[in-house]
């Protein structure tokens, strides 16, 4: 069905790339009602093995639960090995981080969304908007129980829709947060053996102690802020 809707996953049906994989753009899936904007079709580049699909199958769940106005919700999964899909409405304002730079690639990607012409640049009160809508999301994540953290908060995972609303996106990396040995009990950070965002956003606690926590959370989603007011890049910021 997947296969099908992307035209066998043709490069011009491409809209997006990123750590994961690529993603494509379908117009409609018989196993799912329409939506206006069509969906976002999330592929990975590789099989994912035994170990991945297992992984996999635990973010869908905890996605899957998840339902916030400003989080990019889940609309469907294929947990295939050979090709592991993830659905969701396609948002064809497209990313912030496309918004902010315009730069050659971006724009292309934006005209694969429907874009004539370049949009014209954000807006100080637009941006803030967009910030605010990601932000609501991740503390909302933050507050779930488990405790759910993203792990890979950026410019590049807020995505906008034609009415310029944002919506926190690319929640594959989240894991649910383990309980710490103090007395409380209470949740609050996840060891990892893997270093997960991109250069720029990740905090320092991750690179020196392996542990994501809300704070990790907290620093990428500033970086993103004086990424957006600034125009300037991520990397020595």
């Amino acid at each position: 069905e997947l296969i099908t809707a992307t035209d066998g996953f043709a490069e011009a049906r491409k809209v997006g790339e990123g750590g994961f994989g690529r993603v494509y753009r379908a117009d409609a899936l018989p196993s799912l009602p329409r939506v206006a904007c069509g969906f976002a079709v999330k592929t990975a580049l590789v099989g994912v093995g035994a170990q991945g699909l297992a992984e996999l199958q635990s973010e869908v769940r905890t996605l899957s639960a998840a339902c916030h106005p400003s989080l990019l919700p889940l609309l469907g999964a294929c947990l295939a090995p050979a090709r592991a899909c993830l659905v969701y409405p396609l948002c064809r304002g497209g990313s912030l981080e496309d918004r902010l730079y315009r730069t050659p690639a971006a724009l292309q990607r934006l005209r694969m969304l429907g874009f004539e012409t370049p949009p014209p640049p954000l807006s100080s009160a637009a941006r803030l908007r967009v910030l605010r809508d990601a932000a609501s999301a991740l503390h909302y994540l933050h507050t779930l129980s488990p405790m759910t953290l993203h792990c890979d908060v950026s410019a590049g995972n807020i995505l906008l829709d034609e009415r310029g609303n944002g919506y926190l996106a690319d929640v594959g990396l989240a894991r649910a947060a383990e309980a710490t040995a103090g007395s409380s009990g209470q949740v609050s950070h996840l060891s990892t053996q893997r270093i997960f965002g991109k250069p720029g956003y990740i905090d320092q606690i991750i690179l020196n102690d392996n542990q994501a926590s809300q704070l990790t959370d907290g620093f990428a989603l500033g970086i993103t802020l004086l990424v957006s007011l600034t125009g300037r890049g991520a990397v020595g910021l």
